[in-house]
């Protein structure tokens, strides 16, 4: 069951990075990463958001601020690279061919 778990959270982070690459100022509050999640099939609770938001913090690919106890998501430039397959990361799907 862990693979699956970690498989399911490799491509919610790839969806991550690719709501926030389509982000006015590549940046998205997480209520509204949690909507865009779920509108693509990977519902995901407060926890595991911050959890994978976190991850993506400490790897690069997003910077994480958290005024008044929010927490806000921008994407940074080596985030975007993986996005678009440019750069690979093993926590991260890889995306589909165009």
């Amino acid at each position: 069951m862990a693979d699956y778990n970690e498989e399911m959270a490799r491509y919610r982070r790839l969806s991550i990075l690719s709501l926030l690459s389509g982000a006015a100022a590549y940046t998205l509050h997480e209520h509204h990463l949690k909507i865009g999640l779920a509108s693509q099939g990977q519902p995901v609770g407060t926890d595991g958001l911050r959890s994978d938001l976190q991850w993506l913090n400490e790897q690069g690919l997003a910077y994480i601020q958290k005024p008044e106890g929010v927490w806000v998501a921008t994407l940074t430039a080596k985030g975007d690279d993986v996005r678009q397959g440019l750069s690979h990361n093993p926590g991260v799907a890889l995306p589909e061919p165009k």
